[in-house]
């Protein structure tokens, strides 16, 4: 694979391909029940567009920029589809060119370049524990280019990149800072540390005073001391508090067979690479960096995860250090031996695949072969929302984990700010919400209401609910959701 232009060729109608398939995986879902992530961050971005407080009159654990991008992007297409997938598609596109050009300044051809970012890239940033409409995805995005700004020296937009991603996935922004230190230390662009801080810093302080504008300052504030608890609470059972049970429900991550097979590959990857970068330290500053840089992602991910990971796709962090190995391996083929850049190409597509996590081939498949039934399922509004359309504006509250996702309801209000409640919640979030259901007129709910489960105070709260609803609310079933309105709008 060379400059020739069969080379190019060659390169163009892979990267379109490519393409061609993760635009088909990147279109957002459609879910009506059990939402699940995604379907909670539309359902709290149709709230925004509505003109709600976030954190103060509804609310989500997850940063503001995720809330605000994705409520500007659903204004496109029916239900906001295509706004959405565009989203998704930008981050994609914003982390391929990255890896583009570090590759670039890694003296690989733009052929080959264009092949390993474009071409294989993406198949590692969605890799295995993506997810559509995952929160780490702009985070990866943004560390992948700040660490392109700072070898095309580019420093106020590396420190803006990295100041983006405490308002998109403050988790995860200690580990991009880390990344972005060793990559300004690494290329010995010290004098380039006080622009990367002056760029962060004006991110910083402008978000700051959008959500003090917006009345979000305190709440956000507040957020990230429930994440911090979050982050250390059980899942499983409540009786799971112990040092090491703590622990386990971290390291269980990391000991996934998906997530150790980027582990191991990557480990292999800086193995391999490590001679080389010690022969070539006086030769080529910027090829010695790659290798530093991408052990700290790999240090840095192991951190998160080890620290407050709690769901597979939490591994997402180590997709950064995934992307970046790839663009390592190449380098050092393209830089350390006489091999022929067709067969480099071959290589980095063998190691493409554990460096996703070992994906299973149905995963693509079905995105494919499921087109037209997910495109119409994603352009129809969701069950509850159009149950709701069909009733007059009024104050409602949500028990469980299905909330509108669609436009159409701004004239309601939302009377507890909690719109879904899972088991391992903390408690003051079902007291605060018993609390305030009297005050709803409308109440949705999609718990089952004799559910029995390994978290007392969950429990607990269901029996609160019931006896809400037996005292001032008149239920009917519809498509399998509770709708109750309080009596005295009978």
């Amino acid at each position: 694979m060379t400059n020739s232009r069969s080379g190019v060729f060659v390169v163009s109608a892979l990267v379109t391909l490519t393409w061609l398939l993760l635009a088909l995986f990147t279109i957002p879902r459609a879910i009506s029940r059990d939402v699940g992530d995604y379907g909670f961050f539309t359902g709290i971005a149709e709230r925004l567009r509505a003109g709600d407080v976030l954190y103060v009159q509804v609310w989500d654990n997850k940063d503001p920029l995720v809330f605000y991008s994705l409520a500007m992007a659903r204004t496109l297409g029916p239900n906001g589809v295509i706004g959405a997938w565009l989203l998704e598609i930008f981050w994609v596109v914003a982390a391929a060119t990255a890896l583009y050009v570090i590759a670039r300044f890694q003296r690989v051809s733009r052929p080959l370049a264009a092949y390993v970012g474009f071409g294989l890239g993406p198949f590692v940033i969605l890799g295995v524990a993506y997810f559509m409409g995952s929160t780490h995805l702009p985070a990866i995005a943004l560390t992948l280019i700040s660490i392109a700004c700072i070898y095309s020296r580019h420093p106020v937009v590396a420190g803006i990149s990295v100041g983006l991603i405490i308002f998109f996935k403050l988790v995860l922004a200690p580990m991009a800072i880390v990344i972005a230190m060793t990559a300004l230390f690494a290329l010995k662009r010290r004098t380039d540390l006080r622009w990367f801080a002056l760029g962060m810093g004006a991110v910083i302080a402008a978000m700051s005073v959008v959500l003090f504008v917006r009345g979000e300052l305190a709440g956000f504030a507040e957020t990230q001391i429930h994440n911090v608890l979050y982050s250390q609470s059980p899942i499983v059972t409540a009786e799971q508090s112990g040092l090491l049970q703590k622990m386990a429900q971290h390291i269980v991550i990391l000991a996934n067979p998906q997530v150790a097979a980027i582990e191991f590959t990557t480990l292999a990857i800086a193995i391999l690479t490590a001679p080389w970068w010690s022969r070539s330290k006086l030769q080529n500053v910027s090829t010695n960096a790659l290798w530093w840089i991408t052990a700290s992602g790999l240090t840095g991910a192991v951190a998160v995860i080890g620290i407050t990971g709690k769901w597979f796709h939490h591994a997402q962090a180590l997709h950064i250090r995934a992307a970046l190995s790839l663009v390592l391996l190449a380098s050092w083929l393209v830089n350390a031996t006489t091999i022929r850049s067709l067969f480099i190409a071959g290589l980095c597509v063998l190691v493409t695949y554990p460096l996703a996590g070992l994906p299973q081939p149905s995963l693509y498949t079905t995105a494919v072969t499921n087109l037209p039934n997910r495109w119409e399922q994603a352009t129809s509004p969701d069950t509850l929302t159009s149950i709701l359309r069909e009733r007059s504006p009024a104050s409602v509250s949500f028990v469980g984990e299905t909330v509108p996702q669609a436009s159409g309801l701004e004239k309601w209000t939302i009377a507890c700010r909690h719109i879904a409640q899972r088991p391992f919640n903390p408690e003051e979030v079902f007291d605060e919400t018993i609390e305030c259901l009297p005050s709803s007129e409308v109440i949705v709910v999609s718990q089952a209401l004799d559910v029995t489960t390994n978290f007392p105070a969950y429990d607990a709260f269901i029996a609160g609910v019931r006896g809400k609803l037996d005292e001032g609310f008149v239920c009917e079933e519809n498509a399998g959701l509770l709708i109750c309105e309080s009596r005295q709008g009978v």
